[in-house]
């Protein structure tokens, strides 16, 4: 018998990028993105796809796009397609029709494997639209434009992306590093109240497993959050995605060879709420009830101080999160609550083995490989407890009969 054992490295690159309103003609930055560092090379044609609902809340974004490659277009850069709008959210991830449609234009129109795919959305458009550029000749650099506060602290910057199917979330996807990612604050001026919150839930998620200082000041901005203070905003989106960045490049597994996903703390049941819900639920508020359902089960193991979870608690009530839903009471026919089968499919995601990130102090993770339903009923109910009183002062009074122990 003959082996040959083979073994290369492949040096993985992207920017990203903060700025506002990078569609002004005179804005040059994503010229800069898509033409590269090199004068006279060949012009980088570009289609575009844009959200839905972005494009409802800023009805003349296609005409400025179109406007931008106009002014831009001496630079070696232009539009191979009108820009098209596609669904949203959850919606835009049912089904593989996303990737037939894009491969479809991708076609129609000559699209080289040098050329870019430009994504402007939220997390489900960035998801859906780039797993189709990855499949396009193996893989068509994309530019992520990330549109509302979840997607630019959060969704938008990794190296996955999916749709959902066989009713699961994310079943089918790859890993694909993007060319580049803009954060452009202008487009967060424009979101509804829920879309606004939706990416303060993953920074709490982030803060509770890889940094405390961090934590301290979101429980200090909860106030000025909820009042959509653009400057706090701004704040814990680029330190969020800092973190995530950080993980990427240096938590030793971008592409999940492993087992363990780190950056998933309240994810396991997340998941499971938006499918319970029939995706009533948006990912950053299904994320917020993970957490909270996960704080208290760290609490109850003696991972973190009982008296530590209800500040956090309290910070995601005034931001606006409703930390109880009630998909939570769903159960089958044995009695069993319906949110832990959300176990069954983030072991399958992980590869056989189950790793619940959790935090082990505040600010720092640890990885659990067994859980206790009955300890997860016991912070359920509690939960709800805790949710019910909904007001500082009643949850600090009533901390010790509410907390699980």
């Amino acid at each position: 018998m003959t082996t040959l054992n083979q073994s290369f490295t492949v040096d993985y690159r992207f920017d990203l990028h903060f700025t506002s309103d990078c569609f002004a003609p005179d804005h040059d930055l994503l010229a800069g993105v898509l033409a590269g560092p090199t004068p006279g090379a060949r012009p980088a044609r570009a289609l575009v796809y844009l959200d839905q609902g972005v494009v409802e809340r800023s009805p003349d974004l296609p005409r400025r796009i179109h406007a931008w490659f106009g002014v831009h277009e001496p630079r070696g850069v232009s539009l191979a397609a009108v820009p098209e709008i596609v669904a949203g959210g959850e919606e835009g991830k049912l089904d593989l029709a996303i990737v037939d449609r894009i491969g479809r234009r991708a076609a129609e129109v000559g699209l080289c494997r040098h050329s870019f795919i430009i994504i402007i959305g939220g997390g489900g458009v960035l998801d859906a639209v780039g797993f189709a550029a990855s499949l396009i000749h193996r893989g068509v650099r994309q530019v992520r434009l990330p549109t509302t506060t979840l997607a630019q602290c959060d969704a938008g910057l990794g190296v996955k992306n999916a749709i959902n199917a066989c009713g699961q979330k994310n079943f089918l996807g790859t890993f694909t590093p993007p060319w580049a990612i803009i954060n452009d604050a202008r487009f967060l001026e424009t979101l509804d109240a829920r879309s606004w919150r939706a990416g303060i839930s993953e920074a709490f998620k982030v803060a509770i497993i890889k940094d405390a200082t961090f934590l301290t000041g979101l429980v200090e901005a909860a106030s000025r959050l909820a009042r959509r203070d653009p400057a706090s905003m701004a704040w814990l989106i680029e330190r969020c995605a800092r973190l995530h960045l950080d993980h990427i490049a240096n938590g030793g597994d971008p592409f999940e060879r492993g087992s363990s996903r780190p950056l998933d703390f309240g994810h396991w049941s997340a998941h499971q709420l938006e499918i319970l819900s029939q995706h009533r639920l948006q990912h950053g508020e299904a994320v917020a009830i993970g957490v909270a359902l996960d704080l208290l089960y760290a609490a109850d193991l003696g991972l973190i101080g009982q008296r530590q979870v209800l500040p956090v608690l309290d910070a995601l009530l005034t931001c606006g999160f409703r930390l109880w839903d009630e998909v939570l009471d769903l159960r089958d026919a044995s009695g069993r609550r319906q949110v832990l089968a959300g176990l069954v499919r983030f072991r399958e995601h992980l590869g056989g083995d189950l790793s619940l990130a959790m935090p082990d102090g505040l600010g720092q993770r640890c990885d659990l490989h067994a859980f206790d339903e009955d300890r997860f009923e016991r912070c359920a109910t509690a939960l709800r407890r805790i949710t019910a009183l909904h007001g500082p002062a009643a949850r600090q009074g009533s901390a010790e009969a509410s907390t699980p122990r």
